[in-house]
């Protein structure tokens, strides 16, 4: 019988599953929208996203291998942020596997680790459409920002911040920037007035974190064009996630002047503008580290754990077929 090992990666703006055999080539994929138990009403409606994916990944695998044994699997989930998330995903999981399926339930930060470091060692930063930051240390301790993300990150976080700046522009609080004619415009806004109200009236369906992070090139863009007031929002995204790395790296046994790897993955980070920014700002307070700027989907890391879970070593052979 040939077994199968399953990955989920579960995010505010995408879902993914996929299941690969024992020697890491991917058999099938599932895709579908948020699986964050905390960004949705009901995490039910969460749950049965994860659960269909799962269900339509495997429905996939079985007809390329007829008869093959789910061996195990790993869910990096987005909101797996306290012991009662862990519980609640672990009854679902279990009443839906059944008890004889061996799988893991972590935070979505740590999908990339095994993208950077084979044994999974190090700090993985993700940033799509928020921010997602983990780190496991050799001694296997292991720690995920989470709710003590204090600064929004990501697409939303550059977006929030560009808000606030062109917001305080406009009653000239805060310098002129390129990004108060930029960011209207992205909307289809008449002015800067007209966007700050369709953000902010009653019953609006604009102001939402996702939609707002949608501009998220629009600042990447006016950085680059040299804007001050967007170079600086960029400038300051990197400086706080460095410091974060450095906070995480501390806390899970990764002494600091140590190497260690440093594995960089998400939407926002492909793109070169901020990524030059971060690989900058890294070099210079953080010159001992490593790192790994992957343009790996993070669903291929959960695919790495779910196979180094299930007893496959995570291979040269292995990786590069995975990744």
């Amino acid at each position: 019988m040939n077994d199968l090992f399953l990955g989920v990666d579960a995010g505010n703006t995408k879902t993914i599953a996929a299941i690969a055999d024992r020697h890491g080539n991917i058999l099938a994929r599932a895709r579908g929208g948020l699986g964050d138990i905390y960004g949705v009403d009901d995490p039910g409606e969460a749950v049965a996203t994860v659960l269909r994916l799962v269900d339509e990944a495997l429905a996939a695998a079985d007809n390329a291998v007829p008869d093959a044994h789910l061996a195990s699997a790993a869910f990096r989930l987005a909101g797996v942020d306290w012991a009662e998330d862990t519980t609640l995903w672990t009854e679902a999981l279990t009443g839906h596997l059944g008890p004889d399926v061996r799988f893991s339930i972590k935070n979505d930060g740590f999908a990339l680790l095994r993208c950077g470091d084979p044994d999974g060692i190090g700090v993985a930063v993700s940033l799509g459409t928020g921010a997602a930051i983990a780190g496991r240390g050799p001694d296997g301790d292991e720690f995920a920002f989470s709710f003590w993300l204090q600064h929004p990150l990501g697409a939303a976080g550059l977006v929030d911040d560009a808000l606030h700046a062109i917001f305080r522009a406009e009653t000239g609080l805060a310098p002129s920037t390129s990004l108060s004619q930029a960011i209207p415009q992205f909307y289809d806004a008449s002015s800067v007035e007209d966007l700050l109200h369709r953000f902010t009236r009653r019953d609006n369906t604009e102001g939402t974190h996702l939609n707002k992070s949608k501009a998220a090139r629009v600042v990447l863009r006016e950085a680059e064009r040299g804007d001050l007031v967007a170079a600086g929002i960029v400038n300051q995204h990197a400086e706080r996630v460095t410091a974060y790395v450095e906070s995480c790296a501390s806390k899970v046994g990764l002494d600091s002047g140590e190497p260690f790897t440093l594995t960089l993955g998400g939407s926002v980070a492909a793109d070169n503008t901020i990524r030059k920014t971060l690989l900058r700002e890294l070099g210079r307070q953080l010159p001992h580290v490593d790192v790994s700027s992957q343009d790996a989907e993070p669903i291929l890391g959960t695919i790495l754990d779910a196979l180094a879970e299930g007893g496959i070593p995570p291979t040269p052979a292995v990786r590069a077929t995975v990744l």
